[in-house]
């Protein structure tokens, strides 16, 4: 399944190694603090554990979505995408 995370979080160091987390687990960014990718649910555990040690006690939000392939097809992005997810798209 594929895998939507977002997050809001003010303090830069955790919010880039929120970022540099969701990188390891293969996700590609399609926003700025918006990161999609397939995970199995044993990976996304995983992930979002990780996410949870990062955070800690600190002050910001991370919600992981789970999303269809179904659902995932009827996703209108509109306007230019994110530069980095563009080009994920073009190697798929």
């Amino acid at each position: 399944m594929q895998t939507l995370v977002v997050y809001d979080i003010s303090d830069d160091e955790i919010r880039l190694k929120i970022s540099e987390a969701c990188k390891r687990f293969g996700l590609a960014r399609i926003q700025r603090s918006t990161f999609l990718g397939y995970l199995t649910s044993m990976r996304r555990k995983e992930l979002t554990a990780a996410l949870r040690r990062i955070l800690g006690d600190a002050d910001g939000n991370i919600q992981v979505f789970v999303i269809c392939r179904a659902d995932l097809a009827l996703r209108e992005v509109i306007g230019k995408p994110f530069d980095e997810y563009a080009k994920e798209e073009l190697l798929l």
